[in-house]
């Protein structure tokens, strides 16, 4: 909408039909760069060979935060940089630091993991500016998948990256958790979607949870590709099932299912809190509680009446709304809770009341307190399913929670950014510089990324050696 004035959110338009956002920033995307030290054939942002680079300067990047807190009437509150390879700008710590500062709760970054994985104070100084989570791309446990998906063997990077995580874990006391973010192909690795979870369980000291994300088919591909890769959300909750043995069907919920949470919670407190009126399409999760030597892991669902519990809370929350001491509702929350939990089906060791007071703690700033004496581990589990020319919905687009913040501080739905109507071309070229002016600004910055590219892909045809062409 050409119409809009600097900091107004986004409405896409779509064959001259306006399609209004129905949903909050639960989590903002900021890409800080398109360059990168790899050159994967399945990546949204595909870096150095457009021609042109798009790297907002340390200050513009402070604008598209501070746009993002600004939010009416709920600000965002979560930020995760991505790019190209994030890790590779110039300012990043000092860009963690800010965001921080900002008051975002949640600072995620997202990468390949190459950087972490070799330069241990860089990661150091990451966490100690305010990193919270790296959303590690993941796509298996064989160098073959890599060689396939991103060109290169990787898994010694994986590896290395939640090695480092740990370093700094016993160095400092803390270190950011990790997410494996696995981009899943059907016939690529989706015969490795239950070992990766496991690979996630045995390292939970570290790794606190795992997102699945189905492939979006995005550029030139064949109805053919498409039918023979394409996998889906239920697709991939089926083969964990199958896989693992750690879940059914029925343990699987849609993203909106927790939005009567953050409703009552808003209502509670007196002040908007970010929920989630994604579209039920758009993602599926679980909770595991796993025992102390990993050998039983147990969903949420399974021992809780999940439904039950969601309307009780949206029938205690319209109550909630109207009543003048709103926290007294807090007792029948809890006894709704005892209502809905199944104790014989609970993790060993753990009682109704323990578990209330363990979820609450959580919550809490009592929270390492309660978890010191709970010998069960957690683990979120997702999956994210992105839209793509395929399977474009419109509805989805206008309840997306999950966006992108521009230079000019428009906000834009992930998948109208990435796919659909594919905004990112657009916003990258007027906001980047020609390849050529950025190498002759920044000499030994466009040195640095050749040079990892080459080393990070030893094996390159000599025509390609060349630099990228504008």
């Amino acid at each position: 909408d050409e119409t809009l004035k600097e900091g107004e959110n986004v409405h896409v338009f779509v064959d001259g039909h306006r399609l209004d956002m129905m949903s909050p920033t639960a989590l903002a995307n900021l890409d800080l760069t398109n360059r990168c030290n790899m050159k994967c054939p399945i990546c949204f942002a595909n870096a150095m060979d457009c021609g042109y680079v798009y790297e907002p300067d340390f200050d513009t990047v402070c604008k598209m935060m501070d746009a993002l807190r600004n939010e009416k009437p709920i600000a965002c509150t979560a930020i995760q940089f991505s790019g190209g390879e994030p890790t590779v700008y110039p300012k990043l710590v000092e860009v963690i630091a800010a965001a921080k500062e900002k008051k975002f709760a949640q600072v995620q970054i997202a990468t390949n993991g190459i950087v972490f994985s070799k330069n241990y104070e860089k990661l150091k100084e990451c966490a100690q500016a305010g990193l919270n989570t790296i959303y590690l791309q993941f796509d298996g446990l064989e160098d073959d998948i890599y060689m396939r998906s991103r060109g290169r063997k990787m898994m010694s990077v994986k590896e290395g990256v939640i090695e480092n995580c740990r370093k700094l874990r016993q160095e400092t006391g803390h270190s950011p958790s990790i997410v494996l973010v696995v981009t899943t192909v059907m016939g690529l690795n989706d015969h490795e979607i239950g070992a990766i979870l496991k690979f996630a369980i045995k390292n939970r000291d570290v790794v606190r949870g795992v997102n699945y994300q189905p492939v979006a088919f995005t550029g030139r591909v064949t109805n053919e590709e498409v039918s023979q890769g394409r996998i889906t959300l239920t697709d991939v909750a089926k083969r964990i099932c199958e896989d693992t043995g750690y879940t059914t069907m029925d343990d699987w919920y849609p993203v909106p299912t927790v939005a009567g949470i953050s409703n009552y919670a808003s209502i509670i407190l007196g002040q908007n809190k970010i929920t989630f009126p994604t579209h039920p399409h758009c993602g599926l999760a679980t909770y595991f509680f796993i025992s102390e030597d990993g050998s039983k892991v147990i969903p949420l669902p399974s021992f809780m009446k999940v439904e039950e519990f969601v309307k009780g809370l949206d029938e205690i929350a319209a109550i909630a709304e109207k009543k003048k001491f709103k926290k007294l509702t807090a007792l029948k929350v809890r006894k709704l809770l005892l209502q809905c939990l199944i104790e014989e089906k609970m993790p060993e060791g753990l009682t109704k009341n323990g578990l209330i007071s363990t979820l609450l703690g959580i919550m809490s700033k009592k929270s390492k307190d309660t978890l010191a004496g709970f010998s069960w581990g957690m683990m979120y589990v997702g999956a994210m399913h992105f839209q793509d020319h395929y399977n474009y919905d419109f509805e989805r687009v206008k309840r997306c929670s999950i966006h992108y913040v521009t230079p000019d501080c428009r906000i834009i739905p992930f998948c109208a950014y990435n796919s659909g109507i594919e905004l990112r071309q657009e916003v990258e070229k007027k906001f980047s510089i020609s390849l050529s002016e950025w190498k002759e600004k920044n000499k030994a910055e466009y040195d640095q990324t050749v040079g990892e590219i080459k080393k990070n892909y030893p094996i390159v045809p000599k025509d390609e050696e060349e630099a990228p062409k504008e």
